[in-house]
């Protein structure tokens, strides 16, 4: 069986392997630097990222989602500030995960489902303008890198690939 996965890879087709390496780097480093917005305040030069601001900004994104949408009414006040206070963490570490293409099916997955669930709570905003076209456009990026995974040899994932199909075909070689 592993010398069927290690054929398939034989013969890379590097526009597909760049393709991938594309969209899953603008898909991490997008989740990534939302990620770490919430722990900035102030701009240029004066700029400060600690924990004092992200709590500050995930204060006020669980008050928008409580005072300003619909979801009061079908989700606890607790389940909406577990998801505004932790947020941040998830989109910094599903933003790293996929990156450097680790896992990179379950990796853009869950940038896929992140990606959903903002859109979700954008959805429920009365303004969802955003939610067309950030989300939108970041889902519909997720789903090209999907489709190229297979081809991510530019990867965490292909590097590993590689040198499980080189120490194989050592063997087979050896017998």
């Amino acid at each position: 069986m592993s010398d069927k996965a290690c054929s398939s890879h034989c013969c890379p087709r590097f526009d597909l392997a760049a393709a991938n390496l594309v969209t899953r780097l603008w898909v991490g480093l997008r989740l990534f630097m939302a990620g770490l917005d919430k722990f900035r305040a102030g701009d240029g030069a004066a700029a400060t990222f600690n924990m004092a601001n992200y709590d500050t900004k995930t204060g006020l994104i669980a008050k928008l989602m409580s005072e300003n949408s619909f979801l009061p009414s079908v989700l606890p006040a607790s389940a909406i500030d577990a998801y505004a206070h932790s947020i941040g963490f998830v989109l910094l570490i599903v933003g790293i995960w996929v990156a450097v293409g680790l896992f990179s099916e379950l990796s853009l997955l869950a940038a896929g489902l992140t990606f959903l669930s903002l859109g979700f709570g954008l959805a429920a905003l009365p303004d969802d303008t955003e939610l067309g076209v950030n989300i939108g456009i970041g889902v519909m990026i997720v789903f090209l890198a999907l489709s190229t995974v297979k081809h991510g040899y530019l990867s965490l994932d292909g590097l590993l690939r590689r040198k499980k199909c080189g120490a194989s075909a050592e063997k087979s070689a050896e017998a």
